[in-house]
């Protein structure tokens, strides 16, 4: 495996996080359950990979079981809904495959010293819920954007350049039983949906360092098919109990928020890291040692990298496949000469942040513009991720964080919620539904739901993370448009 090891202190960091103290209490209360006087009989999520289940790097039938809108619809019978059984593409474990390898995408703890994270070369699991006469009730395709919800070709497997992503087929399966996500959503005749689009419209800009796609969904787009998805869905089923949820800043996850910080404590006295901004895929001048004000993240796939800083050294260009672009000279040490610098595809600058920070607010107001327009309950995930980012969460008695796999909240891919962090976007939804139609739905026992090992966080050595995680975030979340 390629992969680097971190300093003895990412230790060190993973077991004080297990210790901070939260800044929110929100262990699951409240009043008897019930429905009130609001009827739901059938229950639709219609969304993306957070919505499918997909947890490190892939989906598989153990992870996808505690997809929040599955929590959601067993809260739902607890209260007396009586929607029945909430039917998924189920994958058997371990999951869906690497297009490019064949084996199991997933990623998974392969050693506790370390601890050492990556696929383990294990043939893939198969879809194991093909035969279901009907739509299925989790609509979450990995790697949709606002475009694919009324996109009528979306039943056929997006494959090929710029996008391999055979999923969109194993979620819709066939045009018989809807052209496109709204249509199979609609057949169902649902009377509660819940609607989380938009994250790809902006995450496949940043996860690639601001390379593939250059640039985010512009927000002229984005709010002509958002306005136009959100009234076909409101036209389709007037009467349902629509909920959308807004868009988190992307810079709040932990695949942007782990590496950085270890490379500034690991560069040379008087040294700084030479880097090319966006764009640029040369010679580069610009430089950080990462004490501005807004320093550039690395993205978690970088940290195969970083052991390289200082020597010579082009594996990053061999490992891509990317011819070495004219100035660049792979001789002089890595990351500290202008000929040979830190590429990229592997940093978001500055720039770029305040690009993907920008297409996040202007998307979020035209969810909420939306929202109103169509008699629409809004989760404000934005808010809530950002308040975890700052103070943390605390549920039950245990502390979650926004850090990579010591907080908890997210999965080995540093990009989707653990089956724990489901949990917690689960009741989010469960709150706002609750306020906005006078029901009352238990709250998920969080402490139930299963957790990355607690060992990890105590691991003697640095972190060892595989490197094909940078190609299997772009295989998803790699730009159709």
């Amino acid at each position: 495996m390629r992969s680097i090891r971190f300093a003895a202190a990412l230790a060190a960091m993973l077991i004080a996080a297990l210790l901070l103290g939260g800044c929110k209490d929100s262990t699951p209360s409240g009043p008897v359950a019930g429905m009130g006087n609001t009827t739901v009989t059938k229950y639709v999520a219609i969304g993306n990979s957070l919505t499918a289940g997909y947890q490190s790097g892939g989906l598989f039938q153990s992870g996808q079981i505690y997809s929040y809108p599955n929590l959601i619809a067993g809260q739902l019978n607890l209260a007396g809904a009586s929607v029945g059984s909430f039917e998924m593409p189920l994958y058997s474990d371990p999951g869906t495959p690497d297009p490019k390898t064949g084996k199991a995408s997933r990623y998974e703890i392969l050693s506790m010293t370390g601890p050492v994270i990556g696929p383990a070369g294990a043939p893939p699991g198969a879809p194991i819920n093909l035969t279901l006469a009907r739509p299925y009730d989790n609509l979450g395709i990995p790697g949709a954007v606002i475009y694919d919800f009324l996109d009528t070709t979306s039943f056929l497997a997006k494959a090929g350049p710029p996008r391999n992503n055979p999923l969109f087929s194993l979620v819709l399966r066939n045009a018989v039983m809807g052209k496109n996500i709204l249509e199979q959503a609609r057949a169902l005749h649902p009377d509660l949906v819940t609607f989380w689009l938009g994250n790809n419209d902006v995450l496949g800009y940043a996860t690639s360092g601001g390379v593939s796609p250059s640039a985010p969904t512009s927000s002229a787009v984005f709010g002509a098919l958002y306005a136009q998805a959100l009234g076909a869905l409101r036209a389709a089923l007037p009467n349902a109990k629509i909920v959308v949820a807004n868009i988190p800043n992307v810079t709040c996850i932990p695949y942007f928020t782990t590496v950085g910080p270890r490379v500034a404590a690991s560069l040379p006295a008087g040294y700084y890291l030479r880097y090319q901004k966006h764009g640029n895929t040369s010679l580069a001048f610009d430089s950080t040692r990462f004490t501005e004000a807004t320093p550039p993240f690395i993205t978690l796939p970088g940290q195969t990298y970083a052991l390289l800083i200082g020597h010579p050294s082009g594996k990053w260009y061999r490992d891509n496949g990317v011819a070495l672009p004219a100035g660049i000279d792979t001789t002089k040490p890595f990351g500290l000469h202008p000929q040979n610098p830190w590429p990229d595809a592997l940093m978001l600058d500055a720039d770029e942040q305040a690009v993907a920070a920008g297409a996040v607010s202007a998307f979020n107001g035209i969810i909420a513009s939306q929202a109103s327009v169509n008699g629409a309950a809004v989760v404000d995930i934005n808010l809530f991720f950002t308040g975890i980012k700052a103070n943390g969460l605390l549920v039950s008695g245990q502390e979650f964080t926004a850090d990579y796999v010591s907080g908890g909240l997210f999965s080995l891919d540093g990009v989707h919620p653990s089956s724990r962090g489901q949990a917690v976007v689960a009741n989010e939804f469960l709150r706002v539904i609750n306020g906005k139609f006078g029901t009352s739905i238990p709250m998920v026992d969080v402490g139930t739901v299963p957790g990355i090992p607690s060992p990890l966080a105590k691991g003697a050595a640095g972190l060892q993370v595989d490197p094909s995680l940078y190609q299997t975030m772009q295989d998803l979340f790699g730009s159709s448009r």
